[in-house]
């Protein structure tokens, strides 16, 4: 049975704003008890429930700012000096909006070292992406 703390509790990681020691703190709860909570069905599922909920509404909103972003996207094209990294933006989030898959890029070292990457490597990459634009 969800009780007024478990429900408090489901709020709480829904919302992603707090770690699970803050909301144990804010529960009068060990931080453990919030584990063995998330272990039991009952609770994941309205977890997950509640979780479900908010993505349809946050894809709710963005769908009504679509028609938004197209319109901020012309006025852009045609009004701004420097409307590239704009475009881009409003770009990715009107790709998402009709559900486009996004490119996604990652610079990686043969020897998986960040710190270690040649600039060949980097210009290699970076010449990649400008002509995949």
């Amino acid at each position: 049975m969800i009780d007024d703390r478990k429900a408090l509790a489901i709020q709480y990681l829904a919302d992603g704003q707090l770690p699970k020691t803050e909301i144990a703190k804010k529960l009068g709860i060990a931080r453990q008890t919030i584990y063995e909570w998330l272990d039991n069905v009952e609770f994941k599922a309205e977890l997950d429930k509640r979780l479900q909920q908010r993505k349809v509404l946050v894809e709710k909103i963005i769908d009504g700012k679509l028609e938004n972003a197209v319109d901020s996207l012309f006025e852009l094209a045609e009004t701004t000096d420097n409307a590239r990294v704009k475009a881009q933006v409003l770009q990715y989030i009107i790709d998402r909006g009709l559900g486009k898959p996004v490119a996604k890029h990652h610079i990686e070292a043969a020897n998986n070292n960040a710190h270690n990457v040649s600039d060949d490597i980097l210009d290699a990459e970076f010449e990649e992406w400008e002509v995949e634009e």
